[in-house]
């Protein structure tokens, strides 16, 4: 898949500001293990690029929750903005599905 150049850019971006950790492989390290099972399903589901409103109904919460979930999200990974917290889920999928529990949405 092609990524665009506004991800090539954030990639990039957070691989030389180590704001996240180490970059291995081209990609920092996250911490996945400081978020709840709740924020990680979420944070898979803000790579759909979806609104909130959509990620609300499918893991049946509110809207103003996915927007705490999401807040907790960026602060915990150190990121600055959910638009960062989907390029990271977007790369890292696998390893986001690694820390997951049996209750994954996906």
């Amino acid at each position: 898949m092609e990524e665009t150049a506004v991800t090539m850019m954030a990639d990039e971006r957070m691989r030389t500001g180590g704001r996240a950790g180490d970059a291995v492989c081209g990609r920092p390290e996250m911490d996945f293990a400081a978020l709840t099972e709740r924020e990680l399903e979420v944070l898979v589901l803000l790579a759909s690029g979806e609104q909130n409103r959509w990620l609300a109904r499918r893991l049946g919460i509110t809207e103003r929750t996915v927007r705490a979930h999401t807040s907790s999200i960026v602060r915990k990974l150190n990121l600055k903005s959910r638009f960062e917290a989907a390029i990271v889920s977007y790369l890292h999928a696998e390893d986001i599905r690694g820390h997951q529990g049996a209750a994954s949405v996906i």
